[in-house]
């Protein structure tokens, strides 16, 4: 975790964020014992944080990879089905295909319904 005062070096605020020539030439680094392990805890804690953060994007990544499997199994089949042509001899199931022609019978009497206006008042 970076030193939140060593980052927002834009415009120091007051000498505490002004660098001299000693911090410059040393640098910022822990010289105590108890600074070093702080830092080495805070290190271990990151990089357990990484590694279960890498875990869990490995497992997304394996569930969308069997998702994406999937459907592109089903994009084949429909493929498959939508843009092959059927053949001459195709059995269409009840309610699919052609509709049969009506059959011609001659209607004795006034011409059917079609084609004449029926008055609607509002």
């Amino acid at each position: 975790m970076p030193n939140e005062r060593a980052t927002h070096q834009e415009k120091p605020s007051g000498l505490r964020n002004v660098a001299t020539l000693q911090t410059l030439a040393n640098g910022a680094k822990p010289r105590e014992r108890h600074q070093l392990a702080n830092r080495f805890a805070r290190l271990e804690n990151e990089r357990a944080r990484l590694e279960r953060e890498l875990g869990a994007w490995e497992n997304c990544v394996h569930a969308a990879t069997i998702k994406l499997a999937k459907v592109n199994q089903e994009i084949a089949a429909i493929r498959a089905r939508l843009f092959d042509v059927p053949s001459r001899r195709a059995a269409f199931r009840k309610g699919r295909g052609q509709r049969p022609a009506p059959a011609e019978t001659p209607v004795a009497g006034p011409t059917a319904l079609r084609g004449r206006a029926i008055p609607l008042e509002y």
